[in-house]
């Protein structure tokens, strides 16, 4: 008999969903129907309600601040997914610095990074755009020494950007996101921050991080559908971000020019109105149990998980404490390749895992592990502690299996 399947690969989308998730797509597939904002009737307007309650969901969960007399749900900028996000904001901030007279505009990062902050730089770089900064992280735990950061800004008076990730979605290291808002905040320059795997897991604060954006994906920790995510963007920074599309927005249909009006200056073409009736009701049902909760089930799971591997001849990359990380990890066992661990994880125990090198091949550098990669357990909010048990026992036979062939 197939052993039962149990998913754990949250870091690359959550699964399962909750189920008002579905039921909230159903709903608006059979009964509202119409693109939001694109009409006065009656479904179309249910429809633009619909994306306009999610924008202050979303708002709510980030702790988002308006400006005087302004809606934070404004400040929600929904896109495709992360990856999307993370391109508005770094081309967007460039290319608006370099119209303003910036010359060979600086983005500090760090060689951390998943490729969809490192391949948007190195095209702009070679294109001879900007330049980069690539910073080094700490090869044990992949945090970013935020003295590095503060030279690194200090030096350079033309640096418009630090775009980094709030945790690793290789060894799920949190970065020192407080220290490194605050050198952005001396400095003033903007920080991005990519929470694809912190969003919905660990608390953020939009108003303490200050002038910032951070870019989230719909599909992971918020726990909604594929093919969501979005931008916030903290007041003042709007008008320092040129738009990466212009078209239809629903609104001054008057100018054959893009609205300035947030969020309709980054938002053009009809809008996924079905996802996003999903990723509403992703977010309310985290708001209704807490993120603070779910990071304390997070960090539950991690505790056991690292308990249960202790002793063990399975190699852990990256922050051996629980409270250093969101609940994902990178593993090696000497002498099987992260795709065969993979593998037998599923034929033999049904754990549903990933292997390689995560779209983040400095990451892998830097932990040693490249070019074969990791195999990554990554677990969402409805792991439970036995999930984690199975994890490690199967990790510990799987080595105890390759010890002995050696």
């Amino acid at each position: 008999m197939s052993p039962a399947r149990v998913y754990l690969d949250n870091a690359a989308t959550s699964f399962p969903k909750p189920p008002g998730v579905t039921d909230a797509m159903a709903h608006y597939a059979s009964h509202i129907g119409a693109s939001p904002g694109r009409g006065a009737y009656a479904e179309s307007i249910e429809a633009t309600g619909v994306v306009n309650a999610a924008r202050r969901s979303v708002a709510r969960l980030l702790g988002a601040p308006p400006a005087p007399g302004d809606d934070p749900g404004r400040r929600i900028v929904f896109t495709l997914n992360c990856t999307d996000a993370l391109n508005l904001a770094i081309k967007g901030i460039v290319r608006h610095a370099a119209r303003s007279g910036v010359t060979t505009p600086h983005v500090v990062t760090t060689e951390f990074e998943h490729n969809s902050i490192l391949r948007p730089l190195r095209a702009m770089e070679s294109a001879g755009e900007c330049r980069v900064s690539r910073l080094s992280c700490c090869p044990a735990t992949g945090r970013l020494d935020p003295d590095d950061l503060r030279r690194a800004v200090r030096d350079d008076a033309g640096a418009v950007l630090v775009a980094t990730h709030h945790a690793s979605n290789v060894t799920g290291a949190l970065q020192p996101v407080g220290a490194i808002a605050a050198i952005c905040r001396d400095w003033e320059v903007p920080l991005l921050l990519d929470a694809a795997q912190t969003m919905g897991h660990t608390p953020l604060d939009a108003a303490a991080l200050g002038s910032a954006l951070i870019a989230f994906p719909g599909h992971k920790g918020l726990l909604g559908p594929l093919g969501t995510g979005g931008l916030y963007i903290a007041p003042g920074l709007e008008h320092r971000i040129e738009p990466l599309r212009e078209g239809g927005a629903g609104s001054r249909s008057e100018l054959d020019t893009q609205p300035d009006e947030l969020p309709d200056r980054f938002e053009s073409g009809s809008q996924n109105g079905i996802g996003l009736a999903g990723l509403r009701a992703g977010v309310d049902w985290i708001l209704q149990r807490s993120v603070e909760s779910l990071a304390a089930h997070g960090r539950e799971l991690s505790l056991l998980f690292l308990a249960e591997l202790d002793g063990s001849s399975v190699r852990v990359l990256g922050p051996q404490s629980a409270e250093d990380r969101v609940s994902v990890f990178a593993l090696a066992i000497e002498g099987i390749s992260p795709h065969d661990i993979a593998a037998v994880l599923e034929s033999e125990f049904g754990l549903l895992t990933r292997a390689g090198l995560h779209c983040s091949p400095g990451a892998h550098r830097t932990m040693g592990s490249f070019p074969d990669g990791a195999v990554r357990v990554s677990f969402g909010a409805f792991n439970t502690p036995e999930h984690a048990r199975m994890a490690a026992t199967a990790l510990r036979e799987i080595a105890a299996e390759a010890g002995a062939s050696r």
